[in-house]
Parts: C-alpha cells; structure tokens; sequence
C-alpha cells in the first residue's frame, strides 16, 4: 500500500465532481478486466502518469469499499453468471469508506456485453431491505427483493485513474477478502484492474499499456469467485480457470482463516 501510495504522490487528482464533469462516471458502460500482481500494477500504473488522473476524495487517494452480495437460497444469481446467460443482474449493497457513502445497486448485464448499473444511496444494514429499498427494487430488480439475502461480503482497497482524453476510467482493486459470515479468504498480492469506458472506445492508453505488459483480460466476477470458494458445493466449471489462475499467482492460493 505505501509503495502504491508514493507512487502515485505525482498524478494531478481529480475530484468527484470532476469525475461526473468529465463524463466518466460511466453509469453505461463497455468493461475490460485484467488480473494482475501488486509488482505489475505498480509497472502498469507508473505507465499511465502522463495520461490519467488519480480520484481523490478528501484528501484520501486509495480508499476502502466494502460490499454485501445478496442472491436466493437457489443462486439465482452466480448460476445466471455461471450458465452464461446473456441478460443477467447481481445486487449488492456497497459502502465507501472514504466519503461514508452507501448505495443500493443493481448492475445487470445485456446480451450485447455492456453493463448498467442503477443505484440508490441509502444507509448500511445487513437485515432485510427497507420499504423505501424495497420499492427501487421493484422497479430495477427482475423478480422479488424478498427472496434475496446476503450471501457474501467483500473488502478490498481501490484506485481510481481518470483518463485525461475520453470518457474512460481505470480501477486497481487491492487487498481483496472473500467473508460468508463463517470463513474468510484474503489475496494480499492479487490486482484486480477494471478499465470501464464508453462503447465505441478502443484503444485507449491504459489498453495499450496492458497489452504491451502481456496482461490478458479475463472475464471475472469478484462476487462468483467469492462464492466458487466459500461454497464449495456449487457447480463453479466456469470459473475454474480463474480459480486456478489465483492459486498460480499467489503462490499456492488464498489466506484462509
């Protein structure tokens, strides 16, 4: 983290309201993902200084997001992901440490690649779903809130690049744990990078940049994969190679405790 932060000490910043002004908060959007060492982010990022923005909120550049997935007793969910299908939705409850912020989103994802995302801000719980949650839902879920509950609970720190040319960010998920309630697992050397942009968008520097690096995208969902390890009982073929990927590049696996 401290390597991260001097790192990064030298990127003008780029404020919240920025970001919406530059048209990147991308709420539509074409997302690339990209798993990675801590050593090749710090290459990655340092590659992308001439070109990128650091967001920073009050004062902090490297800020901490946790997040509830909830899914039916079935699975509804993960099995959606799983089994391919085109049209599918997760729904996530997600708090921001650095700003105090929560909000209630449902991302789904359409059978031509790009993602939605609608979101209501709201306060932390990990009960059952206000009247007022309740009713976003009904309008932005597919079927009944009322089936769902948590399922898992994610942690991680994130950085966020805003590019300095077109509708486009880049984020650098670190330090990730995967939580049931019961079992935690933790990837202390894993980068998960996201590049989120505006369809029609190619070749942007950061693509560049992770092309000549050699880092291959890769389809990966962090609330699937948290479920693949701490519900081992479900069917998880489609997230092998993933699987098996986190065990090559940290060693053996995951810390478990």
């Amino acid at each position: 983290m401290f390597a991260m932060q001097s790192l990064i000490s030298t990127f003008e910043g780029i404020s919240l309201t920025g970001l919406e002004e530059t048209k990147a908060q991308l709420m539509s959007r074409v997302e690339s993902k990209h798993l990675m060492t801590l050593s090749q982010c710090r290459r990655l990022v340092q590659a992308l200084a001439d070109s990128y923005r650091v967001l920073e909120i009050q004062d902090i550049r490297i800020g901490r997001y946790e997040t509830i997935y909830y899914d039916t007793p079935s699975f509804l969910s993960y099995n959606q992901h799983h089994n391919g299908k085109s049209n599918r939705f997760k729904l996530r409850l997600r708090h921001y440490n650095t700003s105090g912020d929560t909000y209630l989103e449902v991302k789904k994802k359409d059978n031509k690649g790009s993602t939605e995302k609608k979101r209501m801000k709201t306060a932390w719980s990990s009960a059952g779903f206000l009247p007022e949650q309740a009713e976003f839902l009904r309008l932005a879920l597919p079927c009944d809130c009322q089936t769902f509950h948590p399922v898992i609970r994610t942690i991680y720190n994130r950085l966020t690049l805003v590019s300095t040319e077109s509708p486009e960010r880049i984020t650098f998920d670190t330090g990730i744990s995967f939580d049931d309630g019961q079992h935690v697992i933790s990837y202390p050397d894993l980068v998960i990078g996201e590049i989120k942009y505006e369809k029609g968008i190619k070749n942007s520097t950061a693509h560049q940049a992770i092309h000549a690096m050699g880092i291959k995208k890769r389809s990966f969902s962090k609330y699937c994969i948290g479920v693949s390890l701490l519900y081992t009982r479900l069917k998880h073929n489609r997230f092998k190679e993933n699987l098996l990927y986190l065990t090559r590049i940290t060693n053996g696996g995951g810390v478990s405790c």
